[in-house]
């Protein structure tokens, strides 16, 4: 072999032998981390932070993922609808939402919920005048002379709040919680007890605020499963790992802590 001959071969060794290191990370870089997508003004359960996710639902998933170490989480906070849309098209792996028929048309998700939103509370102020029949009341029907404050354009209360209950619309839910402790403009909340008591404390009425759970309320526990994109090349394998690890007990003791903290 000539000298020509031998050094065209070494440069195509070394052209292979390089082209071979840098596939290899990049396959394990794009199946091994999986890009969360999260809302970027839902507290307290996503909203962004110093440009990243904060909340109770991202640090579930990062929970969860500390917990395989096949995979690891990255995570982004944007409006949800794009984060919605991002699933869709593959542009973002996973989410921590509601499996709904919709979703579940270009997602894979838990068998189990990691998170379930109960509002099945009714939220008022210690200060109303109507508090003991609030604390006694075992219907909506007992509930019938007094005004609940709801969200507009809020589906969920328009379908599972009677229409006999006189409401009183709000903005927002921190619109909401004036309305219910400053201005007193109505009597009660249907609501979350972890979105009560955050709302509260950043307003500053936690002093007066009364949560009571109440078991009358249809369609209260909204499950939250993860999500991964059907386009992942390892969707289905992500999906048994957490499925996996939701049977075991220090997992769950770990989950019950976090979600509790911020109950």
């Amino acid at each position: 072999m000539n000298k020509r001959s031998l050094k065209a071969l070494i440069a195509l060794w070394c052209l292979v032998c390089s082209m071979g290191l840098l596939a290899l990370p990049a396959v394990s870089v794009a199946e091994g981390t999986l890009k969360f997508a999260f809302a970027d003004n839902s507290k307290p359960y996503s909203f962004s932070q110093d440009e990243k996710a904060a909340g109770l639902f991202p640090e579930v998933v990062r929970l969860t993922f500390s917990f395989i170490p096949d995979y690891d989480m990255a995570s982004a906070v944007m409006p949800w609808s794009r984060a919605q849309y991002n699933l869709r098209l593959g542009l973002n792996d996973g989410l921590l939402t509601y499996p709904s028929k919709e979703r579940q048309n270009y997602a894979v998700f838990s068998a189990g919920p990691l998170f379930i939103q109960d509002f099945g509370h009714l939220v008022y102020s210690a200060e109303n005048p109507n508090k003991d029949l609030i604390e006694s009341a075992s219907s909506f029907a007992d509930l019938s002379g007094l005004k609940v404050i709801v969200e507009k354009g809020s589906q969920w209360e328009e379908n599972n709040i009677p229409g006999y209950l006189e409401r009183v619309p709000g903005r927002d839910s921190e619109t909401m919680m004036h309305l219910l402790m400053f201005r007193e403009a109505g009597d009660f909340l249907v609501q979350p007890a972890e979105d009560a008591r955050f709302i509260a404390g950043k307003l500053g009425y936690t002093e007066n605020l009364k949560i009571r759970k109440v078991d009358f309320i249809p369609n209260s526990m909204i499950p939250f499963h993860l999500g991964v994109s059907r386009q992942h090349p390892s969707a289905n394998d992500v999906i048994n790992q957490v499925d996996a690890i939701m049977q075991k007990p220090d997992f769950q003791s770990q989950l019950t802590t976090l979600i509790r903290s911020y109950r």
